[in-house]
């Protein structure tokens, strides 16, 4: 292990002479792409293709073959993105056999002629009942590469999930992926491979949003109903995601169905929601609409649950175009919470995101190459206090620009962009008997990146990448990064991929870790002149695929932070943004299995991790001897096991995940006192009481574990009318599972006991 640390940090940035040889390579690597004017042209045809389904929404992940006439192997194949979109060049002969296939709909074939330089194809596929039979199967593994680090989430995936809303839900999704932590069942915070939240970034239809999950951590503002396709990367992702030193979820959304309308609402006793699509303009424009309010505050409590003092809702809608050679859309996304983690406290959270953005696909033929273009503003807000009073409060807003495209050169698709990005910050920290605390700082921002894939042989596939951050404020910042995938057996029936890069990012989060009662966190940028966050990855991945059904997936990986923010420990439990820098070393495997069938889903996935922070002690405030204190954060979990299972029979589907994890580490108390300050008369004012903590996070909480379980079933009520309804169950035996102990009020704190639910969905479709 400190040789694969020691390498890694030679070659991505750590040791200036190398940066230096590396940095100087790269930016001539990537030079010429950025200016298509240098580029020569090749003297053969293109063909995009949009692939749709027959509500006219993208399909991500088709699989689009192009086969020379009279041959069985196809000559050139492209795999469709978020937008449905792909494209291939190259094509020399005057007609090809086109082949489209995704799993779930009809595949099309048909012969194309290329007797123009650029050929335009949009692809509508219908639903297919059976499955799709060993052909298409077999091509599917000739062309599929490896995305180490990187989970692709499907709405089915969402839906086999047990949700106490009859739909799918992200947040219950992400919690069953190994390296994915939560400290508990409240406050939305998620921790990806040791990294913190402020250092993952979240993008909606590429608008970024600070915190999209609810302060229930059972519901996020994406349920299945909205989203298209999401993809969870935990580390290893390329340059076209700078920003973050740790994870990216990267989140789009499906456009209303343009050619019909329908509807839905449902309830349970903890949410209530409503959905809404159609055309607004038939087979061109159309609108999605999605709200959703939870009801947790009025009927929790009941068959003996714990009372909840929590609500939250969040509201969604997208405006559709769709234009000969072009797709936009736009976005609007609200979201809010409030509650109290533990109601024993006078104190309450809250948090918002608004957020609204704007983003075209063009790949019209009168343009030698596609391109995407977005814009878009979204505010962050998060505040804690009294019922009356707002104690400390802390925004981030974000104004964008973004463009995306593509270039060739000499054969290779250079993939490059540019984002302009405005982040502004305030914070106002105005607790009892502190100083007041204030930010206010607005950053421009410019973010630069090329990548392209060299296919070295039928084996071995690289893709290279290098970005750049420039400020006005910092150093520019250089990040290559690099991906490679071994098919030893020239398909994916077992791959080997590897992935690397630099990380860097201009803002971090600040939160007081020892007290697991609150999330509130102050977002700050870099204070100036101080050294960026950043972090350098390192994935290993091996994938193996055993006939039609089972697959198994295993992935090393480390990740080194370097320049984290953390609070000083002061004996009184206050947020301070006076911080010092800490480094951390996080390491860890994932290992997998899955089967998938027509009817049957089953999924095992194991994660073992490690992760340490170091730090100055005259900087942190330590309670030992030596230059260097190191601690276990309180998101280090050492294991973490997960097991779903979903079954359809008839028109019933039964659920079910079980979860468990090793104890999460804590700060033990040793002693309490009355801190009297100045100007203070001691004759009126007895003190102002303090909690004296050992050193920090030195003993673990009891494992963890849990059983959810769900029953849904469809019954058709007329020709345009169906109801689904379901039974579940989350804690279904009931475990009393730590969430913290409550050190100053002496309290435990548990989460979610026995939770039984019951809803009930109408669809209407015409």
């Amino acid at each position: 292990m400190d040789f694969i640390i020691g390498l890694l940090r030679k070659v991505f940035g750590l040791e200036p002479r190398v940066r230096s040889v590396v940095g100087t390579f790269w930016v001539f690597l990537f030079a010429l792409p950025l200016f298509p004017q240098l580029l020569v042209g090749q003297e053969s045809q293109i063909l995009r293709v949009f692939v749709q389904d027959d509500e006219l929404k993208p399909l991500t992940g088709a699989y689009v073959l192009l086969y020379r006439l009279g041959e069985e192997d196809f000559s050139h194949y492209c795999i469709s993105d978020a937008n449905g979109f792909c494209e291939i060049r190259g094509l020399t002969e005057p007609s090809y056999l086109l082949s489209v296939s995704y799993i779930g709909f009809e595949k099309v074939e048909e012969e194309i002629e290329i007797s123009v330089p650029i050929v335009l194809k949009t692809i509508t596929m219908e639903i297919e009942n059976s499955e799709l039979d060993e052909v298409i199967i077999s091509a599917e593994r000739e062309i599929t590469v490896g995305r180490v680090g990187i989970s692709r989430v499907t709405v089915d995936d969402l839906s086999r999930m047990p949700s106490m809303n009859i739909d799918g839900d992200l947040m219950a999704y992400i919690q069953t992926v190994p390296g994915v932590i939560t400290v508990g069942d409240q406050g939305g915070d998620l921790y990806i491979r040791g990294g913190t939240p402020a250092q993952n970034l979240v993008l909606i239809d590429n608008i970024p949003i600070v915190k999209p999950f609810h302060i229930s951590n059972l519901f996020s503002a994406l349920p299945e109903q909205v989203v298209n396709s999401i993809d969870i990367m935990a580390g290893g992702f390329d340059n076209k995601y700078m920003g973050s030193t740790s994870a990216v979820i990267d989140a789009n959304l499906k456009p209303g169905n343009f050619r019909s309308y329908s509807s839905s609402v449902s309830f349970s006793p903890y949410i209530t929601s409503v959905f809404l699509e159609g055309p607004i303009r038939k087979d061109t424009r159309s609108l999605m609409l999605s709200g959703r309010y939870s009801t947790i505050d009025q009927f929790s409590g009941y068959l003996g649950t714990d009372e909840e003092n929590i609500n939250f809702y969040d509201v969604i809608g997208r405006y559709s175009i769709k234009g000969d050679g072009f797709n936009c859309s736009f976005t609007g996304i609200f979201t809010n919470d409030r509650g109290q983690i533990n109601e024993a406290r006078a104190n309450f959270l809250e948090w918002s995101n608004t957020a609204i953005g704007g983003k075209c696909l063009g790949y019209d033929e009168r343009f030698d190459h596609p391109y995407e273009v977005s814009l878009g503003h979204s505010r962050f807000t998060n505040s804690e206090g009294t019922e009356d009073e707002i104690e400390r409060e802390s925004s981030v807003t974000n104004t964008y620009m973004r463009f995306d495209m593509q270039e060739y050169f000499r054969g290779f698709k250079i993939d490059y962009g540019l984002n302009i990005l405005a982040q502004s910050f305030s914070a106002n920290l105005n607790e009892r008997f502190t100083i007041e605390q204030e930010i206010d700082r607005t950053i421009p921002i410019f973010q630069l990146y090329g990548k392209t894939e060299w296919k070295v042989s039928d084996f071995v596939t690289l893709q290279p990448g290098l970005g750049f951050q420039v400020t006005t404020l910092y150093a520019p910042t250089v990040e290559p990064r690099l991906r490679f995938l071994y098919t030893p057996y020239a398909n994916n029936d077992l791959q080997i991929s590897v992935a690397a890069g630099v990380y860097n990012q201009i803002f971090d989060g600040i939160t007081d870790e020892r007290d697991a009662g609150t999330t509130f966190t102050v977002y700050r940028p870099n204070d100036i002149g101080e050294p960026l966050p950043s972090a350098i990855h390192g994935i290993f991945g091996v994938q193996n695929k055993f006939g039609r059904y089972w697959s198994t997936n295993i992935e090393f990986y480390y990740k080194y932070h370097q320049n984290i923010p953390v609070s000083r420990w002061e004996p009184v439990a206050q947020l301070e943004i006076e911080t010092a820098l800490a480094e951390s070393n996080n390491y860890g495997f994932d290992a997998s299995i899955r089967y998938q069938s027509a009817r049957t889903f089953f999924y095992v996935g194991y994660g073992w991790s490690l992760s340490e922070y170091s730090v100055g002690q005259e900087d942190v405030g330590a309670w030992t001897s030596g230059d260097i204190f190191r601690y276990n954060p309180p998101h280090d979990q050492r294991h973490k096991l997960n097991s779903t299972m979903s079954f359809e029979f008839g028109s019933f589907t039964a659920s079910t995940n079980w979860e468990f994890g090793s104890g999460l580490p804590y700060t033990q108390v040793i002693g309490f006192d009355l801190f009297l300050p100045s100007p203070f008369d001691p004759t009126d004012f007895a003190g102002l009481a303090r909690t004296l903590y050992n050193e920090p996070y030195t003993e673990r909480l009891p494992v963890y574990h849990r059983l959810d379980v769900s029953l849904k079933r469809e019954f058709v009520l007329s020709g345009i009318a169906i109801m689904t309804t379901e039974l579940g169950c989350i804690n279904i035996y009931d475990q009393n599972n730590v969430f913290y102990v409550d050190l100053n009020l002496l309290e435990r704190v548990d989460q979610t006991g026995f939770l039984p639910y019951a809803g009930i969905k109408i669809s209407f479709n015409q």
